[in-house]
């Protein structure tokens, strides 16, 4: 049952990527479909528009929902090939740790880079 839930939420992580890198990908590398819509008007890869995002609130969400599935998503995937190497029970639960702590240090350190470029967007 525990492991039926974690491949449920290991799909909805792969999902959930389709969607936030199909808006990474439009954003950053087809900024002329935005400004036929109007949304963009300026380089979207200049330091004014990548300050502006990083004092978003709304693209700060975004990246630490990117950051959380895809290292939940990559994680999972080599915790399920590591279980397939080392198949008994004390290898697993040492994988197992190992893939959380590894996942914890990493999502932090993410989340102090996301917040960190908030300043970079000024007080506006």
């Amino acid at each position: 049952m525990r492991e039926s839930k974690l491949w449920a939420l290991h799909l909805f992580s792969g999902a959930a990527l389709v969607v936030l890198l199909g808006v990474h990908m439009v954003v950053q590398h087809y900024p002329t479909i935005l400004s036929w819509l109007g949304w963009v008007e300026d380089d979207v890869r200049g330091f004014a528009s990548v300050a502006a995002r990083g004092a978003s609130a709304g693209w700060s969400v975004i990246y630490v929902l990117l950051l959380g599935f895809a290292l939940y998503h990559g994680l999972y995937g080599l915790r399920r090939i590591l279980h397939e190497i080392w198949y008994s029970p004390a290898a697993t639960r040492a994988v197992d740790a190992a893939v959380v702590v590894v996942g914890l240090v990493v999502f932090v350190y993410g989340l102090v880079a996301v917040f960190q470029a908030i300043p970079l967007g000024g007080a506006s």
